[in-house]
């Protein structure tokens, strides 16, 4: 609990809790001058899934990289007798919460059209922040990845390839059975199920509940787990190395 309540107190004042409101804003706005009342609700999902959800991934991990970085190459971290991995793992949380937070304020901006025009709405308020929430469980996978991977390769990197990823590969496959199994298009599966999204941006209804809805659900829980592991793993190896510089 206080490893949480620590990685809490870093993120206070930080551009990071700005860009849980300023990139689901920027997604609705992009999705209201494409698609006007109609297309809004649906584009905006998309939007998220496909183009912003996962920059706004890469950019939260390599700014809280940056953050350890400035202040001394983890210095703050490496100096007390703490477990780094514990460490890691309360920062990979931390960032589920602030995706939480995105996922909320999204579903809020969404819903307003069951408010100002209903007839137009293509959702319920309850599908809106079920869906929203439901597209962030899809992508937590990527938190502890891009952790991993801006230590490794630096900054941006991993902002690159996330969003590129995250771009093509369900146009490329989300029609395809290789869907189910590779990571960057389990967003997109629960967007077609849960949201009547198609791969390729297009509304084709919002189907029945289907329990299938939470395979990419629940692989993305599993892969989080394996990667936060395997990220946690490869950063306690500095405190072997880099504890000893600090000394």
């Amino acid at each position: 609990m206080n490893y949480l309540k620590a990685e809490h107190l870093k993120f206070k004042r930080t551009i990071s809790n700005k860009l849980l409101f300023i990139a689901p804003f920027l997604t609705a706005l992009f999705a209201w001058i494409i698609g006007g009342f109609y297309g809004f609700q649906y584009m905006t999902f998309y939007w998220w899934y496909a183009f912003l959800l996962p920059g706004t991934i890469a950019i939260l991990c390599s700014l809280a990289h940056q953050k350890e970085e400035r202040a001394g190459k983890y210095y703050s971290v490496l100096s007390v007798p703490i477990s780094l991995k514990r460490f890691e793992y309360a920062k990979a949380l931390i960032l589920i919460e602030k995706l939480l937070v995105a996922a909320v304020f999204l579903a809020v901006i969404t819903a307003v059209t069951n408010l100002i025009s209903p007839a137009l709405a293509v959702y319920s308020v309850g599908r809106n922040f079920a869906g929203s929430i439901a597209l962030m469980i899809a992508s937590i996978w990527q938190i502890p990845l891009c952790l991993l991977l801006v230590r490794k390769t630096g900054l941006f990197l991993p902002i690159a390839i996330n969003t590129l990823l995250g771009i093509l590969m369900p146009i490329l496959l989300g029609n395809t059975a290789f869907a189910w199994v590779y990571p960057y298009c389990w967003a997109a599966k629960t967007a077609e199920l849960l949201m009547g999204i198609e791969s390729n941006g297009t509304f084709a209804g919002v189907a029945p509940f289907s329990w299938s809805v939470l395979l990419p659900l629940v692989f993305s829980v599993i892969l989080y787990v394996l990667l936060a592991l395997w990220d946690a793993a490869d950063f306690s190896k500095k405190e072997g190395i880099d504890r000893k510089s600090v000394v």
